[in-house]
């Protein structure tokens, strides 16, 4: 077998114990994580509408959208760049043989 082929069926066999149905129920977990957070974000929201002024209160929300933009941006950032980085991978191991010649 080439380097190449084996580097790619390494990936290729951690890319599926990533994703075996062990994992999968970890991202149910994550799920119910996020819907708790978003209910108490939900509640906490109401409570500071009352507490603080409506001024006070419309900059606490523009703080809040910024800073789900700039997180937003960050894992934009995050996937491009890992599958930018899987494509290299890819195309590394398929033209490995091919350089060891």
């Amino acid at each position: 077998m080439s380097e190449g082929m084996h580097i790619f069926e390494t990936v290729t066999r951690e890319l599926w114990v990533m994703h075996n149905e062990g994992y999968l129920r970890d991202l149910g977990q994550v799920s119910g994580n996020y819907y708790w957070a978003a209910r108490e974000i939900e509640q906490l929201q109401k409570e500071l509408a009352v507490a603080l002024s409506k001024e006070d209160f419309e900059k606490l929300t523009q703080l809040q959208d910024y800073f789900i933009n700039q997180e937003t941006i960050a894992g934009e950032i995050f996937y491009n760049q890992g599958f930018a980085d899987g494509m290299s991978l890819i195309m590394q191991s398929a033209m490995w043989e091919a350089v060891r010649r």
